[in-house]
């Protein structure tokens, strides 16, 4: 492979910038201009045309990567010089050609002065310039901060799970990641609905899924054996065709046509198989749906509805690693046939895979081998102790998983500026999952629970349109998509196997039968729509204008028991829409400076249906927010003092003077006062006060007179008395409103772009974006209910960056910091187990991008360090300890019970690969290390640093054949990864033997 130079980024911008005032320039004649050669390209793609024009002439063409995007170029039949034929496929396509002092050619329109997104076609190139490397291009000549991955990459690292597919992405992490199958991603510690949205094909289907007292998971369920590549756009973006929200938006794109064809084929297929070790068949559990608890041997009978002791959830795990990698218990395979004609390609896919449980590393578990002093608490979980439960070496339950996809996608030139694409993906999936709070249970011998398997079916379908006639006005893409999902899986709360107790059996919904419910059944519809247009309105000035709808229906067939159910919660059913619209402007004053200014306007709508229905229905429990009050009473304890004393005296003995058996008795009378006084002594005087909150719900110091420093003017006052006495003031009934929550609002852009010279340039962007409740956080739940004081407030994201690259001949540098302010965070509060507005949280952190490649050899490290990662709340800290106020408004990560605690990424990390090539590029071998650093002492969820190892080998046999081995966590360490909700270690050593053949 040889490596493709990239054009000096000003002398591009000079040339574009001068526009058609270029061709007014002295002619250069070359020698090379005057050389005939024969040419036989047929209509097509312009890019198309390009390669190959360039591989016949052996010329090099430069051009920008949107400028040829989605047009078509006629018939090139004859013998002409390069100049001639590049003039010929460029007629009529708004572009030109320039020639350089160095013979090669550089393409330009007079509206293209402000693009940076420079590729190159290179005549000395088999394939010139791919999907890949114009993504890789990107990372570095976009004034944004993105992370790419190719399909080698996806199809090398894929891994045991689905969220393999971030590892050695900068500040890129999965939530939960062994636990469920899906994808929850994580931006620069931003995550969790609508926060980060993840798009395969401009389609999404994120799910909620409650994780129990330890959060949820916003997963999105992907076959990594359909994905083609991954872009993560970091921080909210006005990028069009693109949804991005507060953290930013993962990006993800099927397999194409080019993927599965050799350079000028028009029709042909591929197969890739692969096997790997290190997993073991699960054994399912037993399930004894529709019989009586009474009559199951072995059942709990004293606790059939607190099933933790049932004996068929419980195996003994494996201890006997497979180490070849052929032993069939983790294979995959895909087909794909795929034909490229002059006006469309198809292509149809099927995968499939079948994984079991995995097993642990065995090396450097010490951190995670002590002792166990929380982990019975199920709403906490202790990875310090986590290997006497997940024991080194051995089979990690609930990490099994089956995958079954198809994968159609048509591309249609309908005309010489139009086309349209279309696309449809199914998957059928099992998936391993426990409830993230049962994960740690383990039995009398130390088995651990097994589960049974969850189940996702996925449907996709979209239709893509593009039309970008020769008008300057007029670049237009949009897309109309649809997701339809159904999903059972084990996170409604209860157990596999669980009945009511015989005592609650005067229930009337009560039973003995045997149900499941743990399950939790969801079918969830969305429809959207997105549109955009880029216009020139001048040499100098470009408008690009987009707008995205998206429509978004769950329900349930889970049937609604009341309490009976114990654990179960109840189902989830509402509707929720969402439209944005945002326009930017791009700016080219001078040749080295650029600049964009824009805006977006979002606004949604969301209805909770299930609420509703239980408010028709006259269901108390639903139409009154019983707890609602207006503060909570604080109690302190003073001494009475010698006025209080004598005054309390003379009370008692006008009190018991007239008694018989003083009146006779004046002596007496002075004792028996004597001895009430002394006892009182020993007594303190209690007072209460109302602590009352803002009329939101929310406290405050001030107020708190435990705190405020009121009780040192108290007299007598007993120090350390002051307590919360827990009772409500002025309790009341508060009527819920089951109505449509809705609302707008606007938030701005702006970037400046200062080129310094050719090869070097520094940008600084600001940002801010709008995050409306998510579905999920519309919606009623078990631990997660709404503020009834209030309504939950949109987030809003304060995020800007700054950067410096460096282009070199053969790699780029980038160095960027980035500061991310999110105001009215919605969280949920630990105490009272509901949403509602937190004051902000800020992340801010600086990243190091860097690459090369020089044919032979290739490096790329990327590194991040998080200088803060702050949520501040003055009521979440104060409630947590209101007599000693000794929680700090601003903590690091999350206050403890919340969902932002679990959040919390490395703050520091390493990713380097290092490659060569060999034998004419027949054999590739590789090294990846990443790097995590330990987690802070003041975050809930403690892990240890990890280092660990990947490696490939890869030989191309022919060009139809070629065999790749792969080996994962190459040093067999214990560890878990970032975002964990679950005690699940990670997998172990894992080889992986691929082999990949076109027909």
């Amino acid at each position: 492979m040889q490596f493709l130079s990239k054009p000096k980024l000003l002398t591009l911008l000079l040339s574009a910038h001068l526009g058609v005032a270029t061709l007014a320039a002295p002619i250069i004649s070359y020698a090379a201009t005057t050389d005939v050669f024969s040419f036989n390209i047929p209509a097509g793609k312009l890019d198309d045309s390009l390669n190959k024009l360039a591989t016949i002439a052996g010329i090099e063409l430069h051009l920008d990567a949107s400028l040829s995007q989605n047009r078509q170029s006629p018939l090139l039949q004859g013998s002409y010089n390069s100049a001639q034929a590049l003039n010929m496929l460029l007629a009529n396509s708004g572009l030109y050609s320039v020639i350089q002092a160095d013979g090669s050619y550089r393409i330009l329109t007079s509206a293209n002065g402000m693009t940076l997104n420079t590729i190159n076609v290179a005549g000395h190139s088999e394939h010139g310039i791919t999907r890949d490397e114009a993504g890789k291009h990107a990372v570095y000549d976009d004034d944004i901060s993105t992370v790419y991955t190719s399909i080698d990459e996806i199809e090398r690292y894929k891994g045991k799970d689905a969220a393999d597919l971030f590892k050695g992405m900068l500040n890129i992490y999965s939530g939960d990641a062994r636990n469920g199958g899906g994808v929850d991603p994580s931006i620069r510690g931003v995550q969790g609905p609508g926060r980060v949205p993840l798009s395969i094909d401009g389609t999404e289907q994120a799910i909620t899924v409650w994780r129990g007292y330890r959060g949820v998971s916003n997963r999105n369920y992907v076959d990594p054996n359909l994905i083609g590549s991954i872009k993560a756009i970091k921080g909210p973006s006005l990028t069009p065709n693109a949804h991005t929200s507060v953290g930013g938006g993962v990006l993800i794109s099927t397999i194409a046509a080019t993927d599965v064809l050799l350079e000028g084929e028009s029709f042909g297929g591929g197969i890739v198989v692969e096997s790997s070790n290190n997993a073991v068949d699960p054994k399912l559990p037993t399930l004894f749906t529709g019989q009586d608890y009474k009559e199951v041997e072995g059942f709990p009978q004293m606790t059939p509805n607190f099933a933790y002791g049932d004996p068929s959830l419980w195996q003994e795990m494996s201890s006997d690693k497979e180490k070849n990698p052929l032993s069939g218990e983790d294979y995959a395979y895909r087909l794909a046939l795929a034909t490229r004609q002059d006006n469309y390609e198809l292509l149809a896919a099927y995968a499939y895979r079948n994984k079991g449980n995995y097993f642990s590393g065995t090396k450097k578990s010490e951190f995670y081998n002590q002792p166990n002093d929380q982990e019975f608490n199920i709403t906490k979980m202790n990875p310090r102790s986590l290997a006497h439960r997940q024991r080194p070496g051995y089979e990690v339950p609930n990490t099994s998983s089956e995958l079954e996809s198809f994968l159609l996608k048509g591309e249609f030139n309908i005309s010489e500026n139009q086309q349209l694409n279309l696309g449809a993906r199914v998957t059928n999936a099992q998936y391993g999952e426990i409830m993230a709070s049962r994960a740690g249970d383990i039995g009398e011998n130390g088995e651990m629970a097994q589960w049974p398997l969850s189940k996702v079916e996925a449907q996709a379908y979209n239709i893509k349109y593009q039309w970008n006639p020769k008008s300057k006005l007029i670049n237009v893409t949009s897309n109309l998509w649809s997701t339809h999902t159904i999903s059972n899986t084990n996170s409604a709360g209860g157990f596999p196997n669980y009945a009511n107790a015989i005592w609650e059996l005067a229930d009337p919904n009560a039973s003995p039968i045997i149900r499941n419910t743990a399950v939790a059944n969801n079918r969830e519809n969305r429809f959207g729509f997105d549109v955009s247009n880029q216009m020139m309105l001048s040499d100098e000035l470009e408008l690009t204008m987009s707008a995205r709808y998206q429509y978004h229906k769950i329900r349930s067939e889970d049937e609604y028991r009341g309490t009976i159910d114990g654990w179960k919660h109840w189902p989830r059913e509402g509707r929720r829409e969402e439209l944005e619209g945002q326009f930017n402007f791009k700016w080219m004053p001078t040749d080295s400076l650029i600049f964009t200014a824009g805006a977006s306007y979002k606004s949604y709508w969301a209805i909770d249906d299930f609420l509703s229905s239980r408010i028709a229905a006259e269901d108390e429990r639903f139409t009154k927010e019983h707890s609602a009050a207006e503060g909570v009473y604080l109690e302190y304890k003073t001494a009475y003092t010698e006025a209080e004393h004598q005054e309390l005296r003379e009370q008692e003995r006008e009190q018991y003077g007239d008694s018989s058996f003083f009146v006779d008795n004046p002596a007496g009378l002075d004792n028996f006062l004597d001895f009430r006084e002394s006892e009182r002594r020993k007594k303190h005087k209690a007072v209460l006060e109302p602590w009352l909150h803002n009329g939101e719900g929310k406290y405050r110091r001030a107020n708190n007179i435990c705190v405020n420093g009121e009780l040192n003017n108290v007299a007598n006052y007993i120090e350390g008395s002051c307590r919360q006495a827990g009772g409500p003031v002025n309790e009341y009934d508060k009527q819920i409103d089951g109505g449509k929550k809705k609302g707008s609002h606007w938030a701005p852009a702006f970037a400046a772009t200062y080129l310094l010279n050719e090869h070097s340039r520094v940008y600084i962007r600001y940002t801010e974006g709008i995050r409306f409740p998510s579905m999920f956080e519309s919606t009623l739940g078990f631990s997660a209910n709404n503020n009834p004081y209030t309504d939950i407030k949109p987030e809003h994201t304060y995020n800007y960056e700054t950067a410096f690259v460096h282009n070199f001949e053969q790699g780029d540098i980038k160095l960027t910091y980035f500061h991310h302010k999110t105001k009215d965070v919605i969280e949920r509060s630990g105490n009272l187990l509901r949403f509602y507005n937190i004051d902000k949280q800020t992340l801010q952190g600086f990243e190091f991008q860097g690459r090369y490649d020089n044919g032979s050899f290739f490096a790329d490290l990327s590194l991040s360090h998080m200088t803060k990662n702050e949520v501040c709340d003055e009521s979440l800290a104060i409630t947590q300890d209101p007599v000693e106020g000794s929680i700090p408004n601003c903590v690091h990560a999350g206050f403890a019970d919340g969902y932002l605690s679990d959040q919390a990424i490395p703050n520091d990390s390493v990713n380097l690969s290092l490659g060569g090539r060999y034998f004419e590029n027949a054999l590739e071998t590789g090294l990846r290390s990443v790097y995590l650093s330990a987690s802070k002492s003041e975050e809930d969820l403690e892990r240890d640093k990890a280092l660990t190892f990947d490696a490939y080998a890869k030989y191309r046999w022919s060009e139809r054949l070629n065999v790749e081995l792969v080996a994962s966590n190459l040093t067999d360490i214990y560890y878990i990864d970032p975002l964990v909700r679950s005690s699940v270690p990670a997998p172990g050593r894992t080889v992986k033997l691929k082999l990949q053949m076109s027909f």
